[in-house]
């Protein structure tokens, strides 16, 4: 089994993945740097999964090393976190995505039009599902929080980075009465139901609420 480790050194972090003979999957445009006897090629995806990966602007086409040696990942401002699947399913954020050991199967998800739209993500929203045994690494915008959910999920922002297979995803209002609605000046709350798993991020690292702010000015 191919291991993962999350490196931090003058405030970046970044994976470096060590294969013995195995197989890695990562984002396209991760890799930093490679040591060893590792080759790389990438799956042609299926006219299906090119079709989704286009209209959701989440790409499938995703490198796929294979050997004995070390991989090194982009640094990031953010952070990551693995995920340790035991046949099990996620659906991770669009972008969240960032490596898998080889025998994680890799798919495309498309969330129901009506949720998408009063989501505000328009009416065709996909996301990345992962299933199966083995690791995943996540990336995320600042530490991560597991919280387990039984009944009902609700927030306002976009503070959740996946969630488990078992967990209905709707949309809903903050209250019952529409007028409650409209004086109550919030929007929809993206509302995860049922028995499962959240990975939150409710507090991004400073460095990259600072990067976003720069960006924007």
């Amino acid at each position: 089994m191919a291991s993962f480790e999350i490196i931090e050194r003058e405030g970046m972090h970044w994976v470096k993945a060590n294969l013995e003979q195995e197989e890695l999957r990562a984002e396209a445009g991760a890799l930093s740097y490679i040591e060893g006897n590792i080759t790389v090629d990438t799956p042609v995806p299926t006219f299906r999964q090119f079709v989704a990966a286009t209209l959701a602007e989440e790409t499938l086409m995703r490198p796929r090393y294979r050997g004995t040696g070390s991989i090194y990942l982009e640094p990031t401002l953010g952070g990551f976190h693995i995920i340790n699947l035991d046949d099990e399913e996620w659906i991770l954020e669009a972008g969240s995505y960032w490596a898998s050991e080889g025998d994680i199967q890799l798919s495309a998800y498309r969330e129901s039009m009506w949720n998408s739209f009063w989501a505000g993500d328009g009416l065709l929203k996909f996301r990345t599902k992962v299933h199966g045994t083995g690791n995943v690494v996540v990336r995320t915008p600042g530490p991560v929080e597991v919280v387990a959910v039984n009944g009902s999920y609700r927030t306002e922002g976009p503070i959740v980075v996946g969630r488990t297979g078992s967990l209905a995803y709707k949309v809903r209002r903050p209250t019952r009465r529409l007028i409650d609605y409209a004086l109550a000046g919030e929007t929809f709350l993206k509302s995860f139901e049922g028995d499962g798993k959240l990975l939150t991020c409710p507090t991004p690292y400073w460095r990259m609420r600072f990067q976003e702010m720069l960006r924007t000015r």
